[in-house]
């Protein structure tokens, strides 16, 4: 069986809709399906902002020893933890990088960006010949779209009872929103790898972050254990998906993405079937991940 006839039976089982690019990186080999469509990327856009602050690094606009400022006016609603932090927390631009990746926190995230320029992430991108990724939102624009309330102070049990917005910017396919096709994060994966952006140096400096990743639910979910996998989840309601390097071998190495949507408002009354679904979605992404190991290793 080929690989690209796997994933597709993999998807159809599923029952979600799945954009999938996986390269093998020494070879060039590619097998794609629905690789050049375009979806939200949710946090996977935080992978653009790595690339982009470590290009400002190197620019010299801003150090990793450099120390920002937590306040009230620059938290985001959770994932990640600084959301919990007290005003006043100094934390070194290296660690809000690195939290922004490894555990996708939202308020170092926009900590970051508000310093780099939301702007900037687009253009960079484009600059590197990926012009079909678009990112003009910060995470607190994103929620500002989806939710009644985005502030970080609400009560969460209260906001996790409400509905989101789905017919808004934050769930639209086109440049108005943070999107990108799973070839071109595949294209931006594989520069990072081959050390084309910025210098070596940088793309190992990227590379080393991502490797830290600590969510392992979705594409490296049965990966044989201590397989390294440089990679970004993102996480929508009714999206999820994920984008990395699988370091099948010291010789061998594949760039996966992922994207997907799927009806989790069919399931949204029924938490059990809800949770699922989401295993059954996550699992997908776990068995994609491991056809393509198994396929390079």
């Amino acid at each position: 069986m080929s690989l690209e006839t796997e994933i597709r039976s993999l998807i159809a089982d599923s029952g979600a809709e799945m954009g999938v690019c996986v390269r093998h990186l020494e070879s060039g080999e590619e097998t794609a399906i629905d690789a050049g469509r375009s979806f939200p990327l949710a946090s996977v856009f935080k992978i653009p902002v790595l690339v982009e602050a470590f290009r400002q690094l190197h620019a010299g606009r801003f150090r990793m020893e450099d120390r920002w400022e937590l306040t009230t006016a620059e938290k985001n609603l959770p994932s990640g933890v600084l959301t919990f932090c007290a005003d006043g927390l100094k934390p070194t631009a290296r660690d809000l990088i690195t939290l922004m990746i490894i555990i996708s926190d939202n308020t170092a995230t926009d900590m970051v960006m508000h310093r780099l320029g939301v702007a900037n992430v687009t253009k960079a991108m484009h600059e590197l010949g990926l012009t079909d990724i678009h990112v003009p939102l910060t995470v607190r624009g994103i929620f500002d779209d989806m939710l009644v309330s985005a502030d970080p102070t609400q009560d969460l049990l209260a906001l996790a009872k409400q509905s989101s917005k789905r017919d808004g910017i934050a769930y639209s396919s086109g440049p108005e929103n943070n999107v990108g096709t799973p070839r071109a994060l595949t294209d931006l994966l594989q520069l990072i790898w081959r050390g084309e952006i910025v210098s070596r140096a940088a793309c190992d400096g990227m590379l080393e972050i991502l490797l830290a990743q600590q969510l392992y639910d979705r594409l490296p979910r049965f990966l044989p254990a201590g397989t390294p996998f440089a990679h970004k989840t993102g996480t929508l309601g009714g999206v999820r998906n994920d984008s990395g390097i699988i370091y099948a071998s010291d010789n061998s190495h594949i760039a996966v993405t992922v994207f997907c949507r799927w009806d989790d408002q069919s399931v949204a009354a029924d938490p059990v079937a809800k949770w699922d679904r989401i295993v059954a979605i996550d699992s997908a992404f776990g068995k994609i991940g491991l056809a393509a190991y198994e396929r390079y290793n």
